[in-house]
């Protein structure tokens, strides 16, 4: 083909029809031009489509995050929930008052402070590897849902502070268990086993309240309205995300 242009060419110029080869000249750069550009255009267009796929199989990880997160949420709420009301029994006066006399190694397991709530904690780990592989796709600012890859952005950051107290209340739950290390009923504590040194300790000391109230207040008052809060974010979320698939 280059050699039938070239020859198209060397004719016009012994001929002497120079502004017929001129007109051709410019012609031919025209048709350069147009096949650079339409090569251009398909380049473009395949790495718009590889960019494209690249976000869509994110868009597919968070998606399985959020399923799972949401698969595993509710049991731990209704731990959460459950531990509410034991931690309330022994913050009332009420329960101070119960008859030491009545517990023994018999029924000792059924006393609410033997559970060691404020010494455990119950995890909730949020699954975020496909807000990670967003963090590292440097082209979702030029291609695909931009409104929906920000939400999934803005979604992870208002998430942050549930991973926040979650440190916080296991860091609670490990200071507690260093405080009661320094008691000689310790190792039966730990072993929920029957002690008369723990029943006292438990049901009657100001010290052992105020940390079950401290506990409280990070589990109950702020790490549970955000496990609630989280479940419903990312259930919106993944409704979204299944409509743009």
């Amino acid at each position: 083909m280059i050699k039938f242009f070239r020859k198209i060419r060397q004719k016009m110029l012994t001929e002497n029809k120079f502004s017929k080869y001129l007109l051709y000249a410019i012609g031919e750069i025209i048709l350069v031009v147009i096949g650079i550009l339409i090569a251009l255009s398909i380049n473009n267009w395949n790495e718009n489509k590889k960019s494209e796929n690249q976000l869509n199989n994110i868009y597919n990880e968070v998606e399985s995050n959020l399923k799972s997160d949401l698969s595993n949420i509710d049991y731990v709420i209704k731990q959460y929930e459950q531990l509410e009301l034991r931690l309330e029994k022994m913050i009332i006066v009420e329960y101070s008052s119960i008859p030491l006399d009545s517990i023994n190694a018999n029924n000792y397991s059924d006393f609410i402070p033997s559970k060691r709530d404020i010494n455990n904690f119950i995890s909730f780990e949020i699954q975020d590897k496909g807000i990670g592989l967003i963090k590292t796709y440097n082209d979702f600012n030029t291609s695909g849902n931009k409104d929906l890859t920000n939400e999934i952005i803005q979604f992870y950051k208002i998430a942050e502070p549930l991973n926040m107290v979650l440190d916080k209340l296991k860091e609670e739950s490990f200071n507690n268990i260093k405080y009661f290390e320094q008691f000689p009923w310790y190792p039966d504590y730990m072993n929920i086993k029957y002690n008369p040194g723990t029943i006292e300790f438990l049901a009657k000391n100001g010290i052992f309240k105020n940390k079950v109230v401290t506990y409280r207040m990070i589990a109950i008052e702020n790490f549970l309205p955000l496990l609630r809060e989280y479940k419903k974010s990312a259930s919106i979320l993944l409704e979204k995300i299944e409509i743009a698939d």
